[in-house]
């Protein structure tokens, strides 16, 4: 696994090492047209890192504060009722108006990007119980359909099993599940396998690798908050 002297057929550590560092911080020109995705493409160049152990080329405290700048906070005294769901935006557009968007509150607050919010202040080593997380989980809670599946935002889209991935995985984080009826999302879960054991996007669809490895994760940490309170 050394960086130096790898033949063809080598892991070129040190040439990922440095593509990571630079995602980390700025999108090429070639990733221009994601910049909707920009904080989850942070997350897979910050835990890419991680796994290389080469978090030191970044600067952790830095990432944290641009992270925690995405975070969607009610405004004062507002009706925490309204159905908008307060958590991260995944992008700096995505906190501006938008016309293909009917949106009045401009609220783009998305499950994938804070779970990959969440995701990304754990592995920088900020304590993410330390954000006021009673407004982010009890919105969140709204997402909920009555099947067991999560929209991923307020105004509206698919629903199917990675955003009950997302939010089991943003309960498990913040070490609270009231974001979420566990109940109803493990029905969902069980109404998504397939006659083959394996698992589909929703229920009735072909199993798919994917999603059964998000319901393994489920079931593990499941069973670790289960054993662990």
């Amino acid at each position: 696994m050394g960086d130096q002297g790898e033949g063809p057929a080598g892991f070129a550590r040190a040439r990922h090492a440095a593509f990571l560092e630079l995602m980390s911080s700025e999108l090429p020109d070639g990733y221009a047209t994601q910049e909707v995705n920009h904080l989850t493409l942070a997350y897979f160049a910050v835990a890419g890192l991680s796994l290389l152990r080469e978090l030191d080329r970044v600067n952790k405290d830095q990432i944290a504060k641009w992270v925690l700048s995405f975070q969607v906070h009610p405004e004062a005294n507002v009706n925490l009722d309204n159905g908008q769901f307060y958590g991260f935006c995944g992008s700096r557009t995505t906190k501006f108006p938008s016309n293909l968007v009917k949106d009045p509150c401009h609220n783009g607050s998305h499950l994938a990007s804070t779970y990959s919010a969440l995701a990304t202040l754990k592995i920088v080593g900020y304590d993410v119980l330390n954000l006021d997380s009673k407004v982010l989980l009890l919105s969140m809670k709204k997402l909920q359909q009555p099947d067991g599946s999560f929209m991923p935002t307020h105004i509206g889209a698919e629903t199917d099993l990675r955003f009950v991935y997302c939010a089991a995985a943003i309960c498990s984080m913040l070490k609270d599940w009231s974001g979420m009826d566990k109940e109803k999302a493990k029905e969902y879960i069980l109404n998504c396998q397939s006659y083959d054991g394996g698992f589909g996007m929703v229920p009735g669809s072909e199993s798919h690798g994917r999603q059964l490895s998000q319901v393994f994760v489920l079931q593990l940490r499941y069973w670790l908050w289960i054993l662990i309170v």
